[in-house]
């Protein structure tokens, strides 16, 4: 499970969800859909050279899982969250991406690169929707190179991530009107995302190294 929940309300709302549909059904299809965008941090150097310093992600849960988690948090029952209460969910909610490296898969070539932890995680909670913000540093500055690969999705795909492809990645920074996102390598059936979720729903498949397959590969070119 990749989110933090209460066992018990999470078993609930599959049931509203999915209902008595065959439990090989359920295990290969996403539970918790993500609008995500991300924007990319970009340095030049003295030496010309563009590297990646730091990503900043928003994320917007369905609403389903954002009620669930109201249920959880809204501790006065008065299905409002205060301050204090968005502030627990939000780092509550992200210790399960934490140890899955937030779903980001970063490399250079042979080299895989993980992120630092996030250090704050803003939430706000609007039209029955959860977003979290945060950034990720990078270990170190990551040369922006032809080999240069960044993927968003989880593993085992419980956790599906769609960002718009004509907003949804940025790039920032200064001198980087050189600097374009492309896409390396496009996931399987992206081009109609409900056809892809349905196939996946009733393939008899466990969700294990799913995610891979229904995310998009990006580049970053500069000069």
């Amino acid at each position: 499970m990749s989110f933090k929940t209460k066992p018990i309300k999470f078993l609930s709302i599959l049931t509203l969800t999915f209902g008595l549909w065959p439990t090989n059904m359920a295990i290969a299809h996403p539970h918790i859909l993500i609008d995500a965008a991300v924007t990319f941090h970009i340095q030049k150097t003295q030496n010309g050279q563009f590297q990646l310093d730091s990503l900043h992600y928003t994320w917007q849960f369905d609403e389903n899982f954002s009620l669930l988690l109201l249920g959880d948090y809204d501790d006065d029952q008065n299905q409002l969250l205060e301050q204090q209460e968005l502030t627990t969910m939000g780092m509550e909610t992200m210790e399960g991406a934490k140890e899955l490296l937030y779903f980001t898969h970063i490399s250079n070539g042979d080299t895989k690169i993980s992120p630092n932890d996030a250090p704050t995680v803003q939430a706000t909670f609007k039209d029955n929707r959860l977003t979290l913000e945060f950034d990720l540093t990078l270990p170190e500055s990551l040369p922006l190179t032809e080999t240069f690969k960044f993927t968003l999705y989880d593993e085992e795909y419980f956790t599906a991530f769609f960002v718009k492809k004509d907003s949804g990645y940025q790039l920032v920074g200064d001198d980087i009107e050189s600097c374009a996102i492309y896409q390396a390598e496009q996931g399987q059936l992206d081009s109609n995302i409900k056809i892809a979720l349905e196939n996946a729903f009733n393939d008899d498949l466990t969700n294990q190294g799913m995610g891979a397959q229904f995310a998009d590969d990006i580049g970053i070119k500069c000069g």
